[in-house]
């Protein structure tokens, strides 16, 4: 099983809108069918951070999500609102469960 944890730093002024939306896309993700991630507000750090983390069987079948999401407007729409809000583009770790 892996976690796939993604960091989320809002441009300044705009952590609440991103807060907002990142829920949401955690929601769409789970009416699609997948796991829903689980949304960290940051204590530490920049400001505003948000971080997810999603769990996947194996790091394949988290690849073959990535086209799935890609095809999914419920999810995709979410995003397209998502990014205009980000100081930066996001960054991903994947991280193996050893226990």
């Amino acid at each position: 099983m892996i976690a796939v944890r993604r960091t989320y730093l809002p441009k300044p002024g705009t952590g609440g809108q991103l807060a907002t939306f990142v829920q949401k896309a955690s929601a769409a993700m789970e009416v699609a069918g997948f796991r829903k991630p689980t949304v960290y507000k940051g204590w530490h750090g920049s400001h505003g951070m948000l971080q997810t983390e999603q769990l996947w069987d194996s790091i394949a079948d988290y690849e073959a999500s990535r086209s799935a999401v890609r095809k999914t407007p419920g999810i995709t729409s979410i995003f397209d609102q998502i990014y205009p809000l980000l100081a930066e583009t996001h960054t991903t770790e994947i991280f193996e469960i050893t226990s």
